[in-house]
């Protein structure tokens, strides 16, 4: 050692005793199926189940948004770029699956499985363990199943069936799917519950902003909280699950790119539907994807200083806009009047129609599911978790209105409704198929339906 060199003490640097993460390994879950097992679920090997029966993907890169990497139209799941997904490798998605704008997968200590050719709407939450207890949870949404905008579905729960052709079930604007059991072919309507345990039957519709809390309830029409699902609704739900098909395939296309983009270099030719793909395409304010019920390829308007309305696809736009939206005012007033995750989709009925700049809150969800005309005017205030549907093609008018100075309170559903200029829909109500005249106010946690109300919300 050199003089004046002070020595160095010696330190040893093993490693320290780090906790190990807690990880839930598919091979080897205890299942806890809470309310039911689906059908096709008799293994123990569960992991084989959840990915084999039907094939699913995690929506976990290279698998975003395009299910599975590189699929075809005749294949693949959308799941937009603004959803939310949560230990998205607890998460499987099928084919031709649809997952809307600001969705939630949740699988934080469960996990979530998605059968084929089913929509998780706008807005809506999947959480398989929303109490994150220690004994895994799951929800099953099985094939040919719509969640509605806004609606949430807690684990343990089972929604349809993963057989090939089971009846199609719909899950209603901002209902509430609490560890139960849906059966194929059964509907919940908006703003309703089902509580942990309950079992809705086949064919069973449960009414609008009822609780259900046992099973006589939702078998018993006599109880008065379900009746028989009508033919009309069973043909509006298999319109909307064709749609978003279709949807899910356009969206595909517009973000791998086609023939026409060309092939890119950067990927193996064994993967023909990569193209010159563009992220922007599906992000923010942009055209629709085009479909066959569509009439052509519709892109969002905003007015303009000089040159009145045009064109805005705007990649970064703060809320998803899509396809025939047109407003009447500046793109930079609808972002800035625009709570945080709000859907305006036009991309299943079209036109959509702002007269001036709305003012919203957060997770405000504005579409029509199967076709018709949505118009909205003057300074509509809509608060947060409102959704707003126009109607269908197969009513009288295909034309739903918002007249001007409207308010709607936060979670109401709006329904294939005529709203009246001035008129007040408290919180948590429901108005569907229904006139509402000017000036009128709805009380909170009301039920109208076709011009007369018929109850209040129960829970």
């Amino acid at each position: 050692m050199k003089p004046g060199w002070k020595s160095r003490s010696r330190k040893s640097f093993r490693p320290g005793c780090d906790p190990l993460e807690e990880r839930l390994a598919l091979s080897a879950v205890a299942y806890h199926p809470g309310p039911g097992l689906p059908e096709g679920f008799t293994s123990t090997s569960f992991f084989h189940q959840v990915l084999q029966n039907p094939p699913g993907f995690p929506p976990v890169r290279p698998n975003t948004p395009v299910l599975p990497y590189g699929a075809g139209p005749n294949t693949a799941s959308f799941v937009d770029v603004t959803t939310h997904v949560f230990n998205g490798q607890h998460v499987i998605i099928s084919s031709l699956v649809y997952v809307a704008p600001f969705a939630t997968l949740d699988a934080r200590n469960g996990y979530v499985k998605v059968g084929s050719g089913s929509t998780i709407g706008d807005n809506s939450k999947i959480l398989a363990n929303p109490n994150h207890d220690k004994i895994p949870t799951i929800v099953f949404i099985g094939n040919s199943t719509v969640v509605g905008p806004g609606a949430t579905i807690e684990g343990p729960s089972t929604i349809g069936s993963y057989q090939q052709n089971s009846a199609p079930v719909s899950i209603g604007a901002n209902a509430l799917i609490d560890g139960a059991t849906i059966d194929p072919g059964a509907f919940v309507g908006p703003l309703a519950r089902v509580g942990p345990g309950v079992t809705v039957p086949s064919g069973m519709y449960v009414l609008p902003g009822v609780n259900v809390t046992t099973n006589a309830e939702a078998s018993n029409p006599a109880l008065g909280f379900v009746r028989a699902v009508t033919s009309t609704e069973l043909s509006n739900i298999k319109t909307q699950i064709s749609d978003d098909i279709q949807l899910a395939a356009g969206y595909a296309n517009l973000y791998q790119g086609n023939t026409a983009t060309g092939a890119s270099p950067a990927f193996s030719p064994t993967l023909p539907y990569v193209n010159y793909g563009y992220l922007p395409a599906v992000s923010g304010s942009s055209a629709e994807p085009g479909a066959k019920f569509e009439p052509g390829v519709k892109i969002p308007m905003f007015l303009s200083t000089f040159k009145g309305l045009q064109p805005g696809a705007v990649s970064t736009f703060r809320a998803r806009v899509i396809g025939q939206v047109t407003f009447i005012a500046r793109a930079t007033q609808i972002a800035y009047r625009l709570g945080p995750s709000n859907s305006i989709r036009a991309d299943q009925g079209q036109p959509i129609l702002f007269a001036s700049a709305p003012r919203t809150g957060r997770g405000v969800s504005i579409q029509s599911p199967v076709q018709g005309v949505l118009k909205i005017g003057h300074n509509l205030i809509a608060d947060t978790g409102a959704v707003i549907l126009g109607g269908p093609r197969t009513s009288s008018s295909n034309v739903s209105q918002i007249g001007d100075n409207v308010t709607i309170g936060a979670d109401a559903v709006i329904d294939r409704s005529t709203i009246g200029a001035g008129a007040l829909i408290g919180p948590r109500s429901v108005v569907q198929k229904s006139f509402v005249p000017p000036g009128d106010v709805i009380p909170a946690g009301t039920i109208m339906i076709d011009g007369k109300v018929v109850g209040h919300i129960q829970w």
